[in-house]
């Protein structure tokens, strides 16, 4: 029987609709796989002492934290536009802090031209202070994998702190970026027009937020790439930095909201409530981080936990 066109040009849109249907199921296969593998790397990390270790990397963060503030603030103030470039990193401490952002301001604007040797001195503490961080989360990362540690004292203090170098890089871009993202912003308003100000001011905030997302990736990246003593592929990395990253600026808002609606730590700790806010949310980003070295973990176990089978060849020649 010869079908009517009516029937043929319903087949074709049924036919026409089947990619559509597969493609949203195997995007929500996907999405629970994540969501699975999620609750398992939160419960690895539980298994693994993560939120033990979380601890001391939180006590190395705040140990950091200021000591950079000053450091970045001498910096700054050799500059005529001190003003302008403490007005845009207040702003962005301002979004990025839960609490304490008016004190981290302090800091910055403490320029009492500090000589050139507490300078270089207090550089070296934050790179020490920041490398303990590293090193706590070494040890979290190698029972993500279960990998002996086979690097010294020396050994392991020396890729923490290398890492912490490399780190600045794209931190003094992003740095830069903010710094001068006022002054390219006024630029381009002169340049192109004052019509179009709201979209230049909506393209720069886009491009701010993507210049903040990949610079986290990159960095958590570069981290879990070479802080387990088997270097990592980069591919085997990304959707832990990824997930890290997401979870890092989700934490931020939340606690944020939480600290300034909700609790109020000053009433308990006194003067110390911003401290003590602060060491919290370093503590969050630390059991993050930890997190997704376990996402990682998941996803690529044979990555990094493969080691080469010795085969004894006396019983082969013996049966032989």
């Amino acid at each position: 029987m010869i079908m009517t066109r009516n029937a043929r040009s319903r087949l074709k849109d049924v036919w026409d609709q089947k990619p559509t249907f597969a493609t949203i199921s195997r995007t929500v296969r996907l999405i629970l796989k994540f969501f699975v593998l999620f609750k398992r790397a939160s419960w690895h990390a539980f298994e693994h002492d993560a939120y033990t270790i979380a601890k001391a990397s939180a006590y190395s963060c705040i140990l950091t934290f200021f000591p950079a503030l000053l450091v970045l603030g001498a910096v700054l103030a050799s500059s005529q536009r001190f003003e302008v470039y403490v007005r845009e990193i207040s702003y962005v401490l301002g979004r990025m802090l839960p609490a304490g952002s008016t004190t981290a301001v302090q800091y910055l604007r403490n320029n009492n031209n500090p000589p050139v040797t507490f300078l270089v001195s207090t550089s070296l503490l934050t790179v020490w202070t920041a490398s303990g961080v590293i090193i706590s989360w070494m040890e979290g990362f190698r029972k993500a994998y279960c990998l002996p540690n086979i690097w010294g004292l020396v050994k392991e203090r020396l890729v923490a702190c290398s890492l912490v170098i490399t780190a600045l890089i794209p931190l003094t871009i992003a740095t830069i970026l903010v710094a001068f993202g006022g002054r390219i912003e006024n630029r381009s308003m002169i340049l192109i027009g004052h019509r179009l100000g709201p979209l230049i001011l909506l393209m720069w905030t886009g491009i701010c937020w993507l210049v903040a997302i990949l610079t986290s990736i990159a960095v958590t990246a570069l981290i879990y790439h070479n802080a387990v003593p088997r270097t990592q592929r980069w591919h085997c990395v990304l959707p832990g930095a990824s997930l890290s990253t997401g979870l890092w600026f989700g934490a931020t808002v939340l606690f944020g909201w939480y600290v300034n609606h909700h609790a109020d730590y000053s009433r308990i700790y006194g003067s110390l409530g911003v401290g003590i806010a602060l060491l919290v949310w370093m503590y969050l980003i630390s059991v993050i981080v930890l997190i997704g070295a376990e996402f990682n973990a998941l996803l690529f176990p044979r990555s990094v936990a493969r080691f080469p089978v010795e085969v004894d060849l006396t019983q082969h020649r013996t049966a032989a």
